[in-house]
């Protein structure tokens, strides 16, 4: 078995050759990650944490995108940035390890369940399938990515969990919680279904086992709970970003192998939304097993009628089912269905190659066909070296319609802020330290004035004058942060904090975690007693 974990990581590290180059590569919003991991170092650096709102972005003016955004990623980039990487090559590093790491985990789970050359023949399939390369290659998407790893993390816990294992409780938890951190909305696709395959796979604990999933989504609380409170503080919920029904394909696409850079599956240079080749054939061999009585398997046929049943969801078919379906703006693509047909698909071909006579030569024809299908989608539309100072010094919001600017805000400023702190008439400012999100000055003035914090304002900001809490106005045009200083010498901390909200979340997460890490430790005990 080690032979097949050294072959697999060698065939990884093949998939991912373009991220060994020096520089970066054309993508949808990968060069975007970078600019939010620098704006979110600057920030994790100062002492925020968790860290949700970055004051460089927006012209100087400062955006929770952070407060909104799946915040694992840019969390396990840090490891290598303070390991000495830049902050290119430490985004680089966390598309790297999660595509490598997702093939050794699928093939652990899959473990739990079959031989090792079925096991090892579905982790190349959960790699070498044409939406991982769209993921990394076309979409530059670092969320969906680390997400692919922590999801056969998921499954294997629940198979632990099926064969007795009932310390994988808590490990499923925790698993549970990284999926939901690395990107929600694929945790939002891939939970229920998750759930409903633990239930058909065990048949006792069942109490226990819903409660770790529910233990899974509390320790994830701190991003959850203020990402969905605050929403209605900002934009997004009034801003369609995208119309499910433009990304919907003609069924052929979803079949016939095409590749393109394109945002829709429609016109020229397309976004390819096919299934792949191997896929296809290994669902119609699943399909034919089960018309023979003796390979009946549950799984199998629930499986087999989500692969049809997603088909369905993606063409142009479904076209009025997307425009009455609930939380359709939360998938906002059809084709991020495809996540799941990954998965599907490496289970069936372990499935197939499982109940098939000659496993070494099936799995060896699969292993070559998966890679032979896929290995010319590795490469990016084109490279790029523009250096760290062009990402650590842009100024963009990094959103599409800058939806997660605040609701009062009724205009962008033109102007970049240069001063954090503006004051009217002449009075001096001395003692001025600003930090991300954090600004003290000692402020003299002989009259009553208005102060100007050139942020836009957010729950969680607050301002103390000689360390008492004062109140901040921000009805105005721009929505930045005002408040009036009396005459005399002051001094001044304006500095972004945690709501109400935001510490329950926090503390919630902590308690979850706590709560895991007991029962943990406790079944740990019982195993080894």
């Amino acid at each position: 078995m080690k032979k097949l974990l050294v072959i697999l990581f060698l065939f990884s590290l093949v998939s991912i050759w373009p991220f060994f180059k020096i520089g970066y590569f054309e993508s949808h919003d990968g060069e975007w990650m970078v600019i939010r991991f620098t704006a979110f170092h600057q920030t994790f650096r100062a002492g925020q944490f968790p860290v949700r709102f970055v004051d460089r972005l927006n012209s100087n003016y400062g955006y929770p995108v952070l407060n909104f955004l799946y915040p694992l990623p840019f969390y396990l980039a840090e490891i290598p940035k303070i390991l000495g990487f830049n902050f290119v090559d430490s985004i680089k590093a966390v598309f790297a390890i999660s595509a490598v790491f997702s093939s050794l985990a699928m093939f652990w789970a899959l473990r739990q369940k079959f031989d090792k050359y079925s096991a090892f023949a579905g982790s190349i399939l959960y790699l070498f399938i044409p939406y991982r390369f769209v993921d990394l290659y076309v979409r530059g998407s670092l969320g969906e990515s680390l997400a692919f790893a922590f999801v056969p993390l998921c499954f294997g816990a629940i198979l632990k969990i099926q064969n007795g294992k009932r310390i994988y409780f808590p490990i499923l938890s925790a698993s549970i919680a990284l999926l939901i951190l690395s990107h929600n909305v694929i945790a939002f696709l891939f939970l229920p279904f998750f759930l409903i395959i633990s239930l058909v796979l065990i048949k006792k604990s069942r109490i226990f086992l819903v409660m770790s999933f529910l233990l899974g989504i509390l320790i994830s609380s701190f991003f959850t709970v203020p990402a969905l409170y605050d929403l209605k503080f900002v934009r997004l919920p009034q801003i369609k970003i995208g119309n499910p029904q433009d990304h919907l394909a003609n069924l052929i696409d979803l079949i016939v192998p095409k590749w393109g850079y394109g945002p829709t599956p429609n016109g020229q240079n397309a976004l390819p939304v096919q299934f792949g080749i191997v896929p296809l054939f290994i669902a119609l061999a699943a399909f034919y097993s089960q018309m023979i009585k003796k390979n009946r398997n549950v799984l199998v046929q629930f499986l087999l009628g989500i692969f049809v049943l997603i088909a369905f969801l993606m063409s142009k078919l479904s076209a009025l089912f997307w425009t009455n379906l609930p939380f359709s703006d939360l998938i906002q693509f059809p084709w991020r269905l495809l996540s799941i047909i990954v998965f599907i698909s490496s289970f069936l071909a372990a499935y197939v190659i499982g109940i098939s006579k000659n496993k070494k030569t099936l799995t060896a024809i699969m292993v070559a066909a998966s890679i032979a299908s896929t290995i010319l989608y590795t490469k990016p539309a084109g490279f790029t070296d523009k250096g760290d100072g062009f990402y650590s010094t842009n100024e963009g919001t990094t959103t599409v319609r800058d939806e997660y600017l605040p609701l009062w805000v009724k205009k962008q400023n033109p102007i970049r802020a240069n001063t954090k702190i503006q004051i009217t008439g002449d009075s001096p400012v001395e003692d001025l330290n600003i930090r991300p999100t954090s600004y003290t000055a000692t402020i003299k003035s002989d009259i009553d004035t208005n102060v100007q914090v050139n942020s836009i304002y957010f729950p969680g900001w607050q301002v103390k004058i000689d360390g008492k809490i004062t109140p901040i106005n921000y009805m105005n045009d721009f929505g930045l942060i005002n408040f009036q200083l009396p005459r005399g010498e002051h001094k001044v901390i304006i500095k972004y904090t945690e709501t109400p909200v935001h510490t329950a979340a926090d503390l919630v997460s902590i308690g979850s975690l706590l709560a895991a890490g007991i029962s943990f430790f406790i079944l740990w005990r019982k195993q080894n007693s």
